[in-house]
């Protein structure tokens, strides 16, 4: 604990030191506050085309959050951030640690693991993807990144694995960082403290030459849980400090597994990013960088409670070139993590590799490119190897090697825009290749209307626990030289998950000061996996006789069907700018069955598997519960004076219910249930400038006190009040 103070003291006092001394020492430029409606509807992006373009032409599903808005809101982390998106369902777990989804398909299939439901967002920073290969998802306390390294967020809803290869099914977010906007010094703080021990410092600074730049760059954030007590599943009671734990199957588990129960997050990086210019149109860009953090929150299965202790240590590399036409991108990330208990540990490493060549002639473009990826995973120097105790008890590797090509032509004056990709996509497991694309077409009725249309299918790559695990859960003695054995055991031969979507939008700038974006969204996912129950079987181990319950990944036959429509307004007068969206949809699992289990499985929990297994809801159709049918939220922003900034922001998602597997290992109706209810949140910050670009600011976090949990059996959130200092320029 000391030893964290100290570090915290040390970087804020930094801060301070760097802020004072560069208060007076830049020119003022163009706020965020004093731009019209024109300019903040040609903000632009690149991630939907991979090339510069405004907003309001993007072919698909596309928003931005800009560096001015996280600062006016008061986020106080990229994750809380995204509740500035529409369509994103953003749930916090403990203080800081979020659950995050694009538009939904969460808990598929319900009651599963909890890390056996499928995140199917890619999340990349400057185009890097930041994908963990254990599980799929993303593991977003392990980004170096912070808020003061944000330019901006960059999200497209919708399949997009024609653009950015497998994994980004439902869509991206790509996280764009700050460069040097011209020569001379470069300065970004922030510093600020609140409710439950909550600290976050950032300090940014570097120069720019005529053909260099450089920024380096650090983050803290250190939080406290809101309580201290964690839920156990299978005493379903909340405990505190107990001196012993309960597993799902009724063992009695003595060793701590969370050694600090009041602890929700301490996490540090550092990170460097050099930049050289020679000539124009020719550039080069590497980012270095390294992680800490330990977290609590919902990750992967502990067989006790919801809540995991979670830490990890990383570093990077990211070198990008473009070369007149080409432009290339090597990444690599290595690591350790611990994801559920102290001592369950694996090495990572992850490479990214990929190169296109944009082809341009009038109003054609054509751009081939081929990429490739691999992920390591190793816990064998970790785990027990002999009674494979350890998370997945192998050296594992996924890889993919991919050949794409991205054409569009514009025509009829350039009103009509018609964009195709198609990406081939070859894995290692399972042994196949799937094909990914997208069609899209704009047509511009004239510069205040634009209609849209897309079809997109992408799948999901393999990841290494349905691939490669050897677990031993279970081994006890039933007989003389009789023993009883249950294992989870990898496939390599999975389907792999995959979604089509079928999407057609307008923008529209309906008045002088008024701007609208519609999209209506049929996406339909099928190929969804889980570890179920097989049949029983025997081996002999010497004099011994083995009955052997295995546990094995396979594709179930459920598909998912979800509908839904959001709508965004964008609403400025001098000195009030109105941001509402919402989003409403309906998602449906058709064939799906509530079970675990093989019709021929014949472990003695089951019951009546012949009529009972995953295959007895052929034909069926049942809503999703879990994701909730409406979710969106607000900002207003108010320029009080030139130097005082009011913002209220909320975020609102309607009830829901979770289903976790012990919901099918108990069958008791509340033990693997959580019915969530609905909830706002209303949050506000005052900001005030007493010296060019200084400013004090005081937060307060859902204003209403809501304190309802967010997720299954995590953490109360009640309100919180922080206030800091920020500079930047």
């Amino acid at each position: 604990m000391k030893s964290s103070i100290t570090r915290l003291s040390i970087m804020q006092l930094i801060t301070f030191m760097l802020v004072c001394s560069a208060v007076y020492s830049q020119e003022d430029t163009t706020k965020l506050d004093d731009m019209s409606l024109k300019d903040l509807l040609n903000v632009k992006i690149g991630s939907v085309s991979k090339t510069p373009e405004f907003l309001f032409d993007a072919p698909l599903s596309a928003s931005v959050v800009t560096k001015e808005q996280i600062r006016q809101t008061g986020c106080t982390s990229i994750m809380e951030a995204l509740r500035l998106v529409p369509g994103m369902i953003v749930r916090e777990q403990t203080n800081g640690n979020y659950d995050i989804y694009l538009r939904g398909m969460d808990n598929v299939p319900p009651n599963s693991l909890f890390d056996g439901s499928s995140n199917t967002t890619l999340v990349m920073i400057d185009n890097r993807p930041i994908y963990n290969y254990l599980r799929g998802g993303t593991f977003w306390e392990t980004l170096p990144v912070d808020l003061n390294d944000v330019e901006k967020i960059e999200v497209i809803r919708g399949p997009a694995a024609a653009l950015y290869g497998p994994n980004a099914v439902n869509g991206v977010i790509n996280i764009i960082t700050r460069q040097t906007k011209k020569e001379g010094l470069y300065l970004v703080a922030n510093s600020q403290q609140g409710s439950y021990h909550t600290f976050i410092s950032n300090v940014s600074t570097g120069y720019q030459s005529k053909k260099w730049s450089l920024i380096v760059s650090g983050n803290y954030q250190g939080r406290r849980r809101t309580q201290t007590s964690y839920y156990e599943i299978y005493r379903n009671s909340w405990l505190d400090n107990p001196p012993y734990s309960i597993g799902y199957v009724g063992d009695t588990i003595t060793n701590k597994i969370h050694p600090d129960p009041n602890l929700a997050m301490n996490k540090y990086a550092g990170n460097a990013f050099l930049s050289y210019t020679p000539v124009k149109k020719i550039k080069f860009t590497l980012a270095t960088g390294a992680q800490h953090s330990m977290v609590q929150k919902v990750s992967t299965e502990n067989g006790i409670t919801p809540l995991s202790a979670v830490s990890s240590d990383s570093r990077y590399a990211d070198l990008r070139a473009n070369i007149k036409n080409i432009s290339a991108q090597v990444s690599i990330i290595k690591g350790t993590q611990t994801p559920n208990f102290p001592g369950n540990k694996y090495d990572f490493t992850t490479v990214d590799a990929g190169v296109e060549y944009n082809y341009m002639r009038g109003n054609l473009s054509v751009k081939p490119g081929l990429g490739y990826r691999s992920a390591v995973y190793d816990d064998i120097k970790y785990a027990d190897v002999i009674n494979k105790s350890g998370i997945f008890n192998a050296r594992g590797l996924i890889s993919t090697q991919t050949a794409s090509l991205r054409a569009e032509y514009r025509l009829l004056h350039n009103k009509l825009r018609v964009v195709a990709g198609l990406a081939f996509n070859k894995f290692n497991f399972p042994d196949t290749s799937y094909i990914s694309y997208q069609l899209a077409s704009t047509y511009k009725l004239n510069e205040r209307h634009l209609l849209r249309a897309v079809y997109s299918r992408a799948p999901r790559s393999a990841t290494i626990y349905e691939t490669y695990v050897d677990q031993r859960l279970v081994y006890t003695q039933i007989g003389n030289r009789k023993f009883m054995m249950v294992t989870f055991e990898g496939n390599k031969n999975l389907k792999l998950l995959t979604a089509d979507m079928f999407e057609i939008g307008y923008r529209g700038k309906i008045a002088p000061a008024l701007y609208i974006d519609v999209e209506v969204f049929d996406i339909r996912s099928r190929n969804y996996s889980s570890a179920i129950t097989n049949a029983t079987y025997t081996k002999l181990s010497g004099y011994d006789t083995i009955l052997v319950t295995p546990f094995i990944s396979t594709n179930l036959p459920v598909r998912l069907h979800q509908q839904g429509i959001t709508v965004s307004l964008s609403w400025q007068s001098p000195k009030i700018q109105v941001k509402p969206f919402i989003t409403f949809q309906q998602s449906h699992l058709k064939d799906y069955g509530p079970f675990l289990n093989t019709p021929d499985a014949t472990w003695f929990r089951l019951n009546n598997p012949v009529q009972n297994n995953v295959f007895s809801g052929m034909g069926t159709e049942a809503a999703l519960k879990s994701t909730p049918a409406l979710f969106g939220g607000a900002s207003v922003n108010y320029v009080a004076a030139t130097k005082l900034n009011i913002n209220l922001s909320a975020y609102y998602y309607s009830s829901q219910t979770y289903l976790h597997v012990s919901n099918l290992v108990f069958s008791d109706g509340v033990r693997g249930v959580d019915h969530l209810p609905a909830k706002l949140i209303l949050n506000a910050s005052i900001s005030y400038e007493p010296i060019k670009r200084f400013h004090l600011f005081c937060s307060g976090k859902n204003l209403l006190n809501n304190k309802s949990r967010e997720f299954f059996r995590t953490d109360d959130v009640p309100a919180m009040v922080l206030g800091g200092i920020n500079y930047q320029f």
